[in-house]
């Protein structure tokens, strides 16, 4: 039995993948980020409402393009707050000037292995083959 549980333990770790992460520099933003319309824009600070991603969390990189220049990239952020509907940002690096007829790009954290529905599929199909195995075998 203790083999039995170890092998499985042991097989659902070895099937983690590791996260993909984007660098900042040198970095293609992927097709898929979310895109938040600019709300103000400071000096040093831009600010654009996030709605119901409440995966939005500050301390993450995010992107200002230019949808007029075919989403030229034009600076690099990092979110420093988020209250409520509305997160603030500031500019670590820009091309040129930050508007607010540009777009900030966030690109979603990948979820855990263990949260995901392919991995909590695999569980149970496991469990039913290994219990239909052990029952066939009495």
């Amino acid at each position: 039995m203790v083999v039995c549980a170890a092998a499985v333990i042991v097989a659902t770790v070895g099937c983690a993948r590791a996260g993909v992460r984007v660098e900042a520099v040198g970095a293609r933003i992927p097709r898929d980020a979310a895109r938040f319309e600019i709300e103000s824009v400071d000096d040093s600070t831009a600010s654009f409402r996030v709605f119901e991603a409440r995966w939005i969390r500050s301390g993450q990189l995010a992107y200002v393009v230019d949808p007029a220049q075919r989403d030229a990239l034009v600076a690099r952020l990092r979110i420093v707050r988020r209250d409520g509907s509305v997160a603030t940002a500031l500019i670590t690096s820009q091309a040129a000037r930050v508007t607010t007829e540009q777009a900030v790009l966030v690109v979603r954290p990948p979820t855990p292995w263990w949260r995901t529905r392919v991995f909590w599929y695999g569980v149970a199909t496991g469990g039913v083959l290994g219990a239909g195995t052990a029952a066939a075998a009495r």
